[in-house]
C-alpha cells in the first residue's frame, strides 16, 4: 500500500518534478549501482558539488541523493545508489532498467564547500561515496582526505577503487568500537593540517559519537554536519 507521502507526491509531481529518463546502469562494486539519467527537464539547471536532490519513489515518497554530476547543456545527471538489504531506496535501485522514468525535485543546497582552498577532511560511510566524489572532482584543487565507516570492507572496495578513496574505509564493530581508529584517523589530520576544514556526514549516532570525542581533546568543530540516516529512522534527510 502506497504511503501517505507518496499518494501526495503522485499528486503533486506533475507540477513541481523534473522527469528524466535512465540512460545507463552500472554497478560498480557488489551493494553499489550508478544509474545515469537524462531529460530536456534537467537543461539549464544550476548544480554545485554537494546539492541534492529528492526522488519520489511511486510507493514509499521521497528519498534524498546527491548527484555524481550535472551536466546543465545536455541535460543528463548520475545517482550512485547503495543497494543496503531492503530499505526503500534499495529496492527502488534494483528495479531500474534502460529508459525508467525517474522524477525528482532540486538540486538544493546540503554540502556546500564555498571557494575556500583549505584542506578538507571528510568523514562518511556508504551513503556518503557520491558526495565525496562529486566534492572530489570539483575541488580538484584541493587537499581530501576521506574517512569511511563501512560495514564490509569487501563490499565497497571496487567502488572506493573507482573513485579514487582505496584504503579510506574502516570496517564497523559490535559496539561501534571502530570509531575509535576512525577518531585517531580524524584526530591524526586535524592536528598535522590546523587549517582543515572538517566535514561530518552519514550516520547520526557515528556524527554524534565523533563529535564529542573530537570536542572533549579540544580539536576543531565541524565545519559542515549532514546526517544521512539514523538508526531506526528511514528517509532521513
Amino acid at each position: 500500500m502506497a504511503s501517505v507521502k507518496a499518494i501526495i507526491g503522485s499528486a503533486l509531481g506533475r507540477f513541481v518534478f523534473h522527469d528524466a529518463s535512465v540512460v545507463g546502469i552500472r554497478d560498480v562494486a557488489p551493494r553499489f549501482r550508478r544509474v545515469d539519467l537524462e531529460g530536456p527537464a534537467l537543461q539549464g539547471i544550476r548544480w554545485e558539488a554537494g546539492d541534492k536532490v529528492q526522488v519520489f519513489l511511486p510507493e514509499t515518497g521521497m528519498r534524498t541523493y546527491t548527484p555524481l554530476s550535472w551536466d546543465a547543456q545536455k541535460g543528463a545527471t548520475a545517482f550512485l545508489i547503495y543497494l543496503h538489504g531492503e530499505a526503500p531506496g534499495a529496492v527502488w535501485g534494483r528495479t531500474l532498467q534502460q529508459g525508467t522514468r525517474v522524477q525528482f525535485f532540486g538540486p538544493r543546497r546540503s554540502v556546500s564547500l564555498g571557494d575556500s582552498s583549505a584542506p578538507l577532511l571528510f568523514f562518511g560511510d556508504e551513503t556518503s561515496f557520491g558526495v565525496a566524489h562529486a566534492l572530489k572532482q570539483a575541488h580538484a584543487q584541493r587537499d581530501l582526505t576521506c574517512v569511511f565507516e563501512v560495514t564490509r570492507r569487501a563490499d565497497c572496495a571496487e567502488a572506493l577503487r573507482e573513485f579514487g578513496f582505496e584504503d579510506s574505509d574502516v570496517e564497523r564493530s559490535a559496539g561501534d568500537a571502530h570509531l575509535a581508529e576512525v577518531h585517531e584517523r580524524l584526530k591524526g589530520v586535524l592536528q598535522a593540517r590546523k587549517e582543515a576544514r572538517l566535514v561530518l556526514t552519514g550516520k547520526a549516532q557515528s556524527i554524534q559519537a565523533l563529535r564529542a570525542r573530537l570536542r572533549s581533546e579540544g580539536l576543531p568543530s565541524p565545519t559542515q554536519v549532514k546526517a544521512y540516516w539514523s538508526v531506526g529512522k528511514t528517509g532521513l534527510d
